[in-house]
């Protein structure tokens, strides 16, 4: 694919790896069992890390991770926002480009008094 603009060259060099992107929300919460358990009885619960990923509908999953788990999915998210924030200003560039390569009209427009 040939580069148009050496705008474009640098955002699309910018983007991270699309197969290390992760959409969602990381979210620590606290579960509590409802008896039979002395943690839980003590009020202090069980800390957790999910991903929670909305989808239409309202509907969404909460996945649970590891501790070990949580570098690697702060870092897919974060690349998912930069990707995000990079394919918005392309497409600003191109929506920029296209008013710049629109022929000149040839009749004036007509304005209403």
């Amino acid at each position: 694919m040939a580069q148009k603009d050496p705008i474009l060259g640098r955002l699309l060099a910018r983007l991270p790896s699309l197969s290390e992107i992760l959409r969602g929300s990381l979210l620590h919460r606290t579960t509590f069992h409802s008896r039979g358990c002395a943690t839980c009885a003590s009020g202090r619960g069980h800390p957790q890390w999910v991903l929670n990923v909305n989808y239409p509908g309202g509907k969404n999953r909460q996945i649970s991770l590891h501790r070990d788990q949580l570098p690697q999915v702060r870092l897919r998210l974060k690349n998912f926002r930069q990707v995000k924030k990079i394919l918005e200003a392309i497409c600003e560039f191109n929506q920029l480009s296209l008013r710049a390569e629109s022929p000149p009209r040839t009749k004036p427009i007509k304005r209403r008094d």
